[in-house]
């Protein structure tokens, strides 16, 4: 888990430059502080279940060691959809809580915690100051792959490997974040930890069989681990939004807006809908 609190901590310069809705200038110095929220469930491993609390830092004081926050209240609850309504029970709100502090502080988890697909889900969050969190999110049905391949090119004195996957996208909007971790063990402790990170919707491949092929390749004997998920559409425009701002210079070029899904923070509660494969490249 200290590997999710080293890039958490990566995180909070971009996160600093953002709003909830909508763009703003920045102006330096100082940045002023703003409470930052990962939060993400699903329903494949419980590895992947863990809401990661910090602070933005001023950009001439980052004293990292400072940003994490402690001694929350943290819950989320599974709900149920009733028609047009989305009921959740209270009484079944699950508690997520600092159990590593001394080696990953602001991160919460439950070991316990499984999320299943198609299910609605809320979070709460009770900071020590009285300060409230609030957010939802939904696990959409993992996707299931049709086929998938994968090919050999020598380049020089290397052997690049390519691999190619298939499936079917249907009439709906669908929003997908894809992660590839390169290494011999698949224990994945955090979306952070990934080497690649794939955020596209379906807006130009629609109702059809969708290719997803690999452009900057691994190499030969590589064992490539990809966690294939289904977001919703406020979960894709943050992540979307964040990568655009990721890409965009730094703090200090023009500001990039990053939509969050949660109230009283910056961040996001993503539910993602896994679908595992691994290839093995030799």
């Amino acid at each position: 888990m200290s590997k999710i609190k080293h890039v958490a901590l990566l995180s909070i310069a971009i996160l600093a430059i953002v709003s909830c809705e909508k763009e703003i200038d920045i102006n330096l110095p100082p940045s002023s502080e703003e409470i930052v929220v990962e939060a993400s469930i699903n329903q494949l491993t419980s590895t992947l279940n863990y809401v990661i609390i910090s602070k933005t830092v001023d950009y001439f004081k980052p004293d990292l060691s400072l940003n994490s926050i402690r001694g929350a209240k943290v819950f989320i609850t599974e709900g149920s959809i009733l028609g047009k309504d989305t009921i959740f029970n209270i009484s079944d709100r699950q508690p997520f809580i600092d159990l590593l502090d001394t080696i990953a502080p602001g991160v919460y988890v439950n070991p316990f915690f499984q999320g299943k697909a198609e299910r609605p889900y809320l979070l709460e969050i009770d900071l020590a100051d009285g300060r409230q969190i609030r957010g939802k999110t939904f696990i959409p049905k993992p996707l299931s792959i049709d086929s998938s391949s994968f090919w050999f090119e020598k380049v020089n004195k290397d052997t690049n490997a390519y691999f190619y996957m298939e499936w079917f996208d249907g009439p709906a909007q669908n929003n997908y974040r894809f992660a590839m971790l390169n290494a011999y063990d698949s224990i994945f402790t955090g979306w952070g930890i990934a080497d690649r990170f794939y955020t596209f919707d379906d807006e130009r491949i629609n109702n059809q069989k969708r290719p997803f092929q690999m452009l900057n390749p691994f190499k030969y004997g590589d064992t490539v681990h990809i966690y294939m998920a289904e977001i919703g559409r406020q979960e894709y425009l943050f992540w979307d939004s964040f990568r655009n701002a990721a890409n965009n210079g730094g703090p200090f070029s023009t500001p990039v807006a990053v939509k969050s899904n949660i109230t009283g923070a910056i961040g996001s509660f993503t539910g993602y809908g896994i679908t595992y494969k691994r290839f093995l490249l030799r």
